[in-house]
């Protein structure tokens, strides 16, 4: 695949540097999925990701990540094996170290201090309410990884990963580490956001933005159970309105789960995905 040269960063002592390489169809730099893993792997399509397909090949990690980026509404953007970043360090034991990370977000920068607060990913993104009149997006490198994955307990992994998380500081982007246990929902609240995450990509109109949009203003919030039915009541009305929320026009509260009870409001931030 034909690399494009996006930026070159100057880090640490003078001549040390990092290269970031995008592809230039502006889709992965890795195609992860050749057909012969032994591994599950996948390929879904994601409204965050201007309906295209973004690849995953760890269930345990990258997949529920995946879902719950998705569905989270601090996140406007997300892409899969975004970009390729060499960093040429002088005097280290190996020329060039190359760093390929999993995810990159773009996000709303509360989230982003809810996050560097020390609140766990899942957490952070659930209970995010867009309160501010304008969305202020920010770049978020995610690396995704499972409890069990051996680079946890790799030295020079983690000193390659130290050394990416300095570059991008340099540009202004967040970076983070989610570790399934505890960045990663469970019970309840995993059940919510995986049943989002099936009706997401449900056909919706803007007759159905106006409508649910006025029936939510007239009294500020509203419940899930009340919403579905003004969108038609049933799997329908519940599919539609699975997919308002992953488009940014509301939010359901789903910080414990999805019930007839979460309560629904609107977002009013400039970021709705239509």
């Amino acid at each position: 695949m034909k690399l494009v040269l996006e930026r070159e960063i100057e880090f640490r002592e003078a001549g040390t540097v990092a290269i970031i390489s995008v592809s230039e169809t502006g889709g992965p730099i890795r195609q992860l999925i050749t057909g012969r893993e032994p591994h599950p792997t996948g390929r879904p399509v994601l409204v965050k990701a201007g309906f295209r397909a973004q690849p995953w090949e760890s269930f345990r990690g990258e997949l529920p990540f995946m879902e719950l980026a998705e569905v989270a509404s601090p996140v406007l953007q997300v892409m899969a094996q975004p970009h390729r970043l060499d960093m040429k360090v002088v005097g280290g034991p190996q020329p060039v170290l190359r760093f390929e990370t999993d995810f990159l977000l773009t996000v709303d920068a509360n989230f982003v201090a809810d996050l560097q607060s020390g609140a766990p990913f899942w957490l952070a993104a659930l209970r995010w309410r867009g309160d501010s009149e304008s969305f202020e997006p920010r770049k978020l490198v995610v690396e995704a990884k499972t409890d069990d994955d051996p680079r946890n307990a790799d030295p020079e992994y983690g000193h390659k990963v130290a050394l990416a998380r300095e570059v991008y500081g340099k540009i202004g982007w967040a970076f983070a580490t989610v570790v399934g246990f505890r960045d990663l929902p469970s019970g309840e609240v995993s059940r919510g956001v995986h049943r989002i995450w099936l009706r997401a990509l449900t056909k919706v109109s803007a007759a159905d933005v106006a409508k649910v949009s006025d029936f939510i203003a007239r009294a500020g919030v509203r419940s899930y159970a009340e919403v579905a039915e003004i969108l038609g009541g049933g799997p329908v009305g519940r599919s539609k309105l699975a997919a308002l929320h992953v488009r940014r026009v509301l939010r359901i509260d789903l910080t414990k789960g999805l019930f007839p009870s979460s309560a629904v409001s609107l977002l009013d931030d400039g970021g709705v995905i239509l």
